[in-house]
């Protein structure tokens, strides 16, 4: 079983790496052409609406509903791809009517900093990008299934051809062809070849009286999809908010607090929540099937998440000068804005280690079929992240925002805590464990010592940063060998 997670999880994960890095050079790219200013403000306005539809429409809420239930009518998994995908076609291409005719109003709810002639402009972009939003909700549908059939690469590589699409719109602009119509016209591009690339690999044929000779979609699937989909939307909003937020902190701001939220978004969605979209499924099994590897899973799923996501924080926070030099120094970009990013990035890197257990924990959550409890906590911190705003807890700049997501996000992790259950399991197996905080202890140590010698030797930051990788990866072998599963496995014995 672990062999077949660690195998599954590393084709993810390239597929994963190359979408985020396209977006690293994407967003590089706005960086370069843009700077921080307010024509930045405007583009990284319409970009954040792929980025927010994807994570909310393609991410949790999709496949915590949908892959049980592809996993309960194997026979008929089709029949309700297909009765999902016309269902909830439908629902969002009237929603996108709806942003479409309101676009402006939309921009003043997402940046009401905004000047007039920014609002304006953002929202021409903006009332065609929404027609992403169907495309989206589509490819959504069919990454549940082809999750819930273990095929992961061809779905993994989603982000890299709609990336891969907006950055040729981005070099255009660049090129003089500049055009907020034109880039929403990349996006949606994007988004269509993405979802063509998936229906492709699904084999779909058009026949819809037998698809619907008897109906599969009932008011449960629908009702713990859009609960799942609010708990999901919630937890996300907050760096939606804090864009919001920081566009009354003057022209470029947006921009700014985009570029770093970015930078802390790479390892954690490339990185540390792979894992849990590839237990996720397993997970869903056992807790129905196999509760033993239910609770097996659950240890070592946070464990593996909680250690990495440590790692990953302890490496670039050493090296944030190098990271961010990396990817945004170029072009238009401004010391002092690097300077800025740089010190926003040390903050945001606390929420790493909190954002990956955070979701795990939902996972779980979603796992038992029980969307209400992260509704309910995802409520509560975002709630706390703009009490923690409006009453000026940490001030009223950019840092003071990044301050509030690392207390919403510790917050999270404290109530699902408090709040997961699991039969004849304790939490405290996963954080209390002896080989754990051992391992944990003996690679983080590890890892500092070699990124401090790194940082002293003068390489350019990216071959920094590829050496710190190669460091990175030999801490997790050290970790690792302090796993007894990992021990048997490395024996031989294919362990669970």
């Amino acid at each position: 079983m672990i062999k077949s997670i660690l195998i599954s999880s590393l084709i993810l994960n390239l597929g994963l790496l190359l979408g985020r890095f396209s977006g690293f050079v994407r967003e590089s790219i706005v960086a370069t052409t843009y700077g921080a200013t307010s024509e930045a403000d405007i583009i990284v306005l319409m970009l954040t609406v792929p980025d927010l539809l994807v994570g909310i429409l393609v991410g949790g809420a999709m496949g915590a509903v949908l892959i049980p239930e592809f996993n309960l009518n194997l026979n008929n998994a089709k029949k309700l791809l297909f009765q999902v995908t016309v269902c909830f076609g439908i629902i969002f291409i009237l929603i996108s009517t709806l942003l479409h005719w309101q676009s402006y109003a939309l921009v003043e709810l997402l940046a009401p900093g905004f000047t007039k002639s920014q609002t304006l402009k953002a929202s021409i972009g903006l009332s065609w990008v929404v027609w992403l939003m169907p495309l989206t909700v589509l490819s959504g549908v069919i990454t549940a299934y082809l999750h819930a059939q273990n095929k992961f690469f061809t779905v993994s590589l989603g982000t890299l051809i709609i990336n891969s699409t907006i950055i040729a719109g981005l070099l255009l602009a660049y090129f003089g062809h500049d055009s907020v119509f034109l880039i929403a016209m990349f996006v949606l591009l994007g988004g269509a070849l993405r979802l063509f690339s998936q229906l492709i690999l699904v084999g779909i044929r058009w026949s819809p009286i037998q698809s619907f000779d008897f109906i599969l979609l009932n008011k449960g699937i629908l009702f713990h999809y859009f609960q799942a989909l609010l708990s999901g939307s919630i937890l996300i909003f907050i760096p939606v908010l804090a864009r919001a937020f920081a566009s009354y902190t003057g022209e470029g701001s947006v921009a700014i607090i985009n570029y770093s939220i970015k930078l802390i978004e790479f390892p954690l969605v490339a990185i540390i929540t792979v894992l849990a979209v590839i237990l996720f499924p397993k997970l869903s099994d056992g807790f129905i099937n196999n509760k033993k590897l239910y609770r097996k899973l659950t240890v070592y799923g946070a464990q593996a998440i909680l250690s990495i996501s440590l790692l990953t924080m302890i490496a670039l926070m050493l090296l944030s000068k190098h990271y961010v030099d990396a990817v945004f120094n170029y072009g238009h970009m401004q010391t002092d804005d690097l300077l800025l990013i740089q010190r926003l990035i040390t903050i945001g890197l606390l929420t790493l280690p909190l954002q990956g257990i955070s979701f795990f924990f939902t996972i779980i959550f979603h796992s038992q079929k029980n969307t209400k409890t992260p509704l309910i906590i995802n409520s509560i911190s975002l709630s706390v992240f703009i009490l923690i705003y409006i009453g000026n807890v940490f001030g009223s700049n950019l840092e003071s925002i990044m301050w509030g997501m690392v207390c919403s996000y510790g917050l999270t992790c404290v109530l699902q805590i408090l709040l997961l259950r699991i039969d004849n399991f304790k939490l405290s197996q996963i954080f209390l464990s002896i080989e754990f905080i051992v391992g944990l202890l003996v690679a983080s140590i590890t890892l500092y010592l070699l990124i401090n010698w790194v940082s002293y030797v003068n390489f350019s930051p990216i071959v920094t940063l590829c050496i710190a990788t190669l460091a990175g990866l030999i801490s997790l072998i050290i970790f690792a060998i302090f796993n007894q599963e990992f021990r048997i496995l490395i024996k031989g014995n294919r362990g669970l």
